[in-house]
């Protein structure tokens, strides 16, 4: 049985993301081999935490197994993450690594 933590859905998320840059919670429980719920849930942490995000403009739209009824499911991405800061190209932009001579 796969245990069910926000660090294994963000792996199953970085692994499908290496192939596909959007995902739905459907996509990574399938990936994992596990029921959607706490899937959706570990989501929701890791939304609050900014891991990952709602791709903007997107959704997408499910019926759910006993009623059929349809509803919208939101498509998510990682979250792009800064790189390190280059203080010296920002010190020469700015003129202030360079000294007078």
């Amino acid at each position: 049985m796969t245990t069910i933590t926000t660090e294994t859905v963000l792996e199953a998320i970085k692994a499908h993301a290496a192939n596909a840059p959007t995902f739905t919670t459907v996509d990574i429980a399938h990936a994992m081999g596990v029921e959607e719920y706490p899937v959706r849930a570990a989501f929701s942490w890791l939304c609050r935490y900014r891991l990952i995000e709602i791709a903007e403009g997107t959704a997408c739209t499910r019926r759910t197994r006993r009623t059929g009824e349809r509803y919208t499911a939101s498509i998510y991405k990682l979250k792009p993450t800064a790189a390190p800061a280059d203080f010296d190209a920002l010190y020469q932009v700015l003129g202030l690594g360079v000294r007078a001579s």
